[in-house]
């Protein structure tokens, strides 16, 4: 009610400004139109004219009052020179992987076609097309800076909360002197965001590649096969550019050409790069044409979400690819394999900052992990404990710990409802954390560790953890967040890790993080590399990202 009093008197002060302004009687009509279909669209929730939603009318409503109802896009005698430039950005998203449609772009241009926008009795008209393209403007702003969807709204496992971005510079804009240079400065900067965008034309608009055909099921192709299944892995292959037709002699001969594109398009699948079309390559052959454009599109969108500004270093994990990069100044400096979360015990999608590094660390079993994994193998073997350097602890009434000695519990009588135990892995050459953790404290529960499991590095595949992630070079990460530490250089660390005390070790300096979930990008080689969707959240993100 307050807000309505608030709103009713700001209105009727605006009134009083035109009323004793300088502004001619058309300016003033315009104004009191522009301010009159605001609150028609507020009244509507947006939906006015009715075929059209305006996606901002909240906003709008304000930038307008704050501005006195002028309008933005129109002058005397015809449209402003932003106008153009709008129109012709809002095509242009196209090529970001958005779709026109969703900036009122018909609408505007159907809209100016059938009316005589500036005849003097089209006041509000006028009024209508000033809103629409205020709208489109702040629509296209807003996905170009932050995205089309809200992942939080859409994807239960992840935390995007820091990389939000406040409208207001948003808002901002529609004052700006240059609408294209405003709005392509809203999309991200990463070289990786380039090169998505310029394989999503070749792949959809430029006619190099073309749909490809399936490969039947059947047994294993490899070099010298021959047949139907040749020759449609040969087009499969022709398609994508991956093979010229005029270097091979028979398309349904499995040669040396065929042999080294199946192995190409293997390493930039993620597969492992044999030559050989096994069950793997050849789900991944078979996965359509379509469906390939529309994960360059939504990968496109997951780096909206992510800040425009990472950082001058900085280290991104991409979950998909079982991958972990250091970056300085844009290049890559570090890289190595990871071990993530299985498909029940997914790795959260998140960015936040490592700030300190633990190591000999105690690893304090998650109940969940206790329950479902150690509680079956201490019923089946007691000693279970003691070989895998397990203590087990009870919670005392004013909620301490005490150790307890495990030979004393029923462990029959335990299940799930009435574990109330703390289980904890001492430090040790067979502790699941192996010698040294990174910490970035969150909501999930979820760091960088060591593990003494190292053979799992050679799978091609690697969901094998409960979220966390696994580094294959532990040390040498943690030699590069130390190095500006001079005290703890390697040999001093190899020292610390002889022993099983735990020793927790801050950075001076913290470092931003970033746990991704990238199933298509382009490499340094200009190579369009694609991932298995491991969690299904390509397959959500797609159905939300397409459902209009």
């Amino acid at each position: 009610m307050i807000y309505l009093k608030r709103r009713t008197l700001a209105i009727f002060i605006f009134i009083l400004i035109l009323f004793f302004s300088s502004n001619t009687s058309a300016d003033i009509n315009l104004n009191l139109s522009i301010r009159n279909h605001l609150v028609v669209l507020e009244d509507r929730d947006g939906q006015f004219p009715e075929d059209q939603k305006a996606n901002y009318y909240q906003e709008l409503f304000d930038f307008y009052e704050n501005n006195d109802y002028k309008p933005v896009w129109l002058e005397e005698d015809g449209f402003s020179i932003e106008f153009e430039k709008l129109l012709k950005e809002i095509e242009a998203s196209y090529y970001e992987g958005l779709n026109p449609e969703d900036y009122h772009l018909e609408f505007i241009q159907d809209y100016i076609a059938k009316n005589d926008i500036f005849a003097e009795e089209n006041t509000n008209k006028r009024a209508v097309i000033d809103i629409y393209l205020s709208d489109a403007y702040f629509s296209l702003a807003t996905d170009y800076l932050s995205g089309k969807l809200d992942p939080e709204v859409i994807l239960e496992d992840g935390d995007f909360s820091r990389n939000r971005i406040d409208n207001s510079e948003i808002f901002e804009g529609l004052k700006s002197e240059n609408i294209t240079v405003n709005l392509q400065s809203k999309l991200p900067e990463s070289d990786y965001y380039q090169r998505l965008k310029h394989k999503l034309y070749i792949y959809r608009d430029s006619g190099e590649v073309e749909q490809w055909p399936e490969v039947d099921s059947g047994s294993l192709l490899a070099q010298g096969a021959e047949g139907i299944r040749v020759s449609q892995l040969s087009d499969n292959l022709i398609n994508r550019g991956y093979l010229s037709e005029e270097n091979i002699d028979d398309k349904y001969y499995f040669g040396s050409q065929l042999n080294a594109a199946v192995k190409e398009f293997q390493f930039n699948h993620g597969l492992s790069d044999d030559g050989i079309v096994g069950p793997q390559t050849l789900e991944a052959l078979n996965i359509p044409y379509e469906k390939r454009i529309k994960q360059i599109m939504i990968n496109m969108e997951r780096w909206r979400w992510l800040p425009k500004d990472l950082g001058e270093r900085y280290i991104y994990v991409n979950i998909s690819d079982y991958s972990l990069n250091v970056y300085e100044d844009n290049n890559i400096i570090m890289n190595m394999k990871t071990i993530v979360g299985n498909e029940q015990r997914s790795t959260p999608v998140f960015s936040d900052e490592i700030r300190y590094l633990v190591f000999n660390p105690y690893w304090y079993v998650p109940k969940s992990i206790a329950v479902e994994d150690i509680l079956p193998s201490v019923k089946n073997d007691i000693d279970y404990l003691d070989e895998n350097n397990y203590k087990i602890f009870a919670y005392n009434n004013n909620n301490t710990l005490r150790k307890i000695d495990a030979s004393e519990i029923e462990w029959e009588n335990i299940d799930e409802d009435n574990f109330n135990f703390l289980v904890r892995q001492e430090p040790g050459d067979e502790n699941a954390l192996g010698r040294v953790k990174f910490m970035f404290p969150n909501r999930f529960n979820v760091y960088l560790h060591d593990t003494p499991s190292k053979y799992l590095f050679d799978e091609t595949e690697r969901g094998f953890s409960s979220g966390c992630i696994r580094i294959e070079k532990p040390i040498e990460l943690a030699l590069y967040l130390l190095k500006d530490q001079e005290e703890w250089d390697r040999e001093t660390l190899e020292e610390i890790m002889k022993e099983d005390n735990e020793k927790t070790i801050y950075l001076d300096e913290t470092i931003p993080i970033y746990l991704q979930y990238n199933t298509a990008w382009v490499d340094n080689f200009g190579n369009l590399n694609f991932r298995k969707d491991i969690y299904n959240r390509d397959k959500i993100l797609i159905e939300h990202y397409f459902e209009n």
